[in-house]
């Protein structure tokens, strides 16, 4: 990201965040379906979503840090509430990196030129799909939704040509079925840090919305939410060998204090269950590995050998979910 292109857009950017996905409008009416209305949740939306996007800054991601230095200082008065926050914030950085390049990365390594992310929030996906020739829709509140068009604003013609945000609430069939009418067949849905905090309701509201836009385009929806617990816990592991429990229980607390919310009572017991819950919503679940290849693990040269070592190990396991439809299964995924 080109720092020089923000003084004047960072004057009249104000502040009016939403992290996640929700909607309210009525359904369709062409098809009658289900549509759950949500409240949105403040601090859910507002404080995760700077949290996540500050920590995605400190990993080193550079299109983060514009995007953090546009919005201006929004200091979430948490770091004092749990006894070592630095310790949480080194763990969940490297989390950040590891999750956002890996999402990023199957997209581009299937050939996926449409990509539609869902609880989209600060995250700079867009300017990193645009700037690679790929059709980005991201989808949130409508307040999210004119603030991030805003930080994009810098970005030249050619590349917004390429990235779109759309007011969509994952629970509402009508609003998600409009964003995603102008995508090209097929699509490669995605998700980050959203699943944790819906509900059963929302959770099978939201499956049915995505099988119905892959039953029309095709593609996939990926997500690592599902694998949170393990995969957070090996990160964990792997800066703070023989403290994972901890980290992660402190994170989860970090996040409920944040957010205002409980976590925990909306969380999968384990990826059992959730696979489980997929498959009754008449979907199809295979896990792969979170990243193929040779993967730049430290690029900030910040980790021991140990722990380069055991992250590697962890971006080979299967914890990215590619979730598909029966009646339009993708050929490149």
């Amino acid at each position: 990201m080109k720092d020089f292109r923000f003084p004047l857009l960072a004057l009249f950017m104000g502040i009016c965040s939403v992290c996640f996905c929700w909607g309210a409008a009525p359904a369709m009416a062409a098809e009658p379906v289900k549509t759950i209305d949500m409240e949105e949740n403040t601090y859910a939306v507002s404080d995760t979503a700077y949290l996540n996007l500050d920590w995605l800054a400190g990993s080193g991601n550079e299109d983060a840090a514009g995007i953090l230095k546009l919005i201006g200082n929004r200091t979430i008065a948490v770091d004092s509430s749990l006894p070592d926050y630095k310790r949480i914030s080194e763990v969940n950085q490297t989390f950040r990196r590891i999750n956002y390049d890996a999402l990023n990365l199957y997209c581009l390594a299937n050939g996926y030129t449409e990509i539609m992310d869902l609880g989209c929030g600060y995250s700079p996906r867009g300017i990193y799909m645009c700037e690679r020739g790929r059709h980005y829709t991201g989808c949130d509140f409508a307040s999210v939704i004119r603030d991030m068009r805003k930080l994009t604003s810098y970005l030249n013609p050619q590349e917004k040509l390429f990235l779109h945000y759309k007011m969509a609430g994952v629970t509402n069939a009508s609003e998600m079925e409009k964003a995603s009418q102008e995508l090209r067949a097929p699509v490669c849905i995605l998700s980050e840090g959203l699943w944790m905090y819906l509900g059963n309701n929302e959770k099978k509201q939201a499956l049915a919305n995505i099988k119905r836009i892959l039953d029309a385009k095709g593609g996939c929806f990926i997500t690592t939410d599902f694998s949170l617990k393990e995969y957070g816990w090996n990160v964990a592991e792997a800066m703070y060998p023989g403290h994972g429990d901890t980290i992660m229980e402190e994170t989860m607390e970090l996040y409920d204090v944040v957010s205002r919310d409980d976590t925990a009572s909306k969380s999968f017991k384990n990826a059992e269950e959730a696979e489980k819950f997929i498959r009754s919503c008449n979907l199809q679940v295979r896990r792969v590995p979170l990243i193929r290849g040779n993967y730049e693990m430290d690029p900030n040269n910040c980790l021991t050998d140990f722990q380069e070592h055991y992250l590697l190990n962890v971006v080979a396991e299967n914890y990215l979910w590619v979730i598909t439809s029966d009646a339009k299964r993708p050929s490149n995924s």
